[in-house]
């Protein structure tokens, strides 16, 4: 009994292992991106030499994937709008990737409203689905300020959270084992 429950323990923590050192961390927090951009019709066109991470607005893990004022390293300049082919459009800041999934445009008078849902990925984090939202006027070019916030995730136990809940109660059982050994004899 005592062999069949070391091979027990052993074989669980062979599994366990490689999924508790392989969890990455989820991306948290928000970001803004500033630039100027103009509109033409359907078509946006940002300037990439004015696209800018926000200066002193990253939250959560955002805090250390991005540095204030970090400019764009590349990605979709252009983007049809109307209608939007998702996954069209993709920017690269620093190690992070952004690739817009959706882009939904909401005209309020001379002002042009987008909003939508990006898919974030960078080394050493798990992707992360986030919204996003910013404003553009109807004609012409205009700054613009866009908003990147990662919604709450429900709370699920992460693989080491869970490798530690088996060793415990492995622990617990080979106690319980040794207590019915003891009673026996």
């Amino acid at each position: 009994m005592h062999r069949a429950f070391t091979s027990l323990a052993l074989a669980a923590a062979l599994i366990l292992a490689p999924i508790a050192l392989h969890a990455d961390t989820l991306m948290t927090g928000q970001f803004v991106i500033t630039g100027t951009v103009q509109n033409v019709g359907t078509t946006l066109t940002f300037d990439p030499a004015t696209l800018k991470t926000g200066t002193g607005t990253q939250t959560g893990t955002f805090a250390t994937i991005l540095t204030d004022g970090l400019g764009f390293a590349g990605g979709t300049s252009t983007i049809n709008y109307n209608p939007y082919t998702p996954d069209s459009a993709q920017f690269f800041i620093g190690t992070l990737t952004i690739a817009l999934d959706t882009l939904n445009e909401t005209t309020v008078g001379s002002v042009l409203n987008f909003s939508g849902v990006a898919d974030l990925s960078a080394a050493g984090f798990t992707n992360t689905l986030a919204n996003y939202s910013f404003s553009a006027n109807a004609t012409g070019s205009t700054s613009f300020t866009a908003t990147t916030i990662v919604p709450p995730v429900p709370s699920v136990p992460e693989p080491s959270t869970l490798a530690l809940f088996a060793s415990g109660a492995l622990g617990i059982a080979g106690s319980i084992t040794r207590k019915f050994r003891s009673a026996r004899a």
